[in-house]
């Protein structure tokens, strides 16, 4: 897998070069982009209204994207291997983890 990473002050953008098939918090997801917005609200977004028209004004096409919204800085990330952390997010991009550190996540499926 050949992902890219692109971070802003309001938007981290993980493109994982392909729509593949995550599992998350809210169970499984087809998705080629991991969007992290700041709002004061932390929550995966269903993308209807408010959350389709963000990504769109960023170019990103809505159904090939799972968008989180935090209320913690973008730019606050740490990579961990192939993981990388947020406040309250852990994207595993090896695969399911041993065990489950955060409130919202997500990993790749083999």
């Amino acid at each position: 897998m050949q992902a890219s990473l692109k971070v802003t002050p309001t938007l981290l953008l993980l493109d994982l070069g392909e729509v593949r098939r995550l599992m998350t918090q809210d169970g499984p997801r087809l998705a080629r982009y991991v969007a992290v917005l700041r709002e004061p609200l932390a929550r995966c977004v269903r993308l209807r209204g408010v959350g389709a028209s963000a990504l769109m004004r960023r170019g990103l096409p809505p159904g090939e994207t799972l968008l989180y919204a935090l209320p913690d800085d973008p730019l606050d990330f740490e990579l961990e291997g192939p993981n990388l952390r947020l406040p309250g997010l852990k994207l595993y991009l090896g695969g399911p983890p041993e065990f489950i550190e955060t409130p919202f996540y997500a990993w790749v499926e083999p």
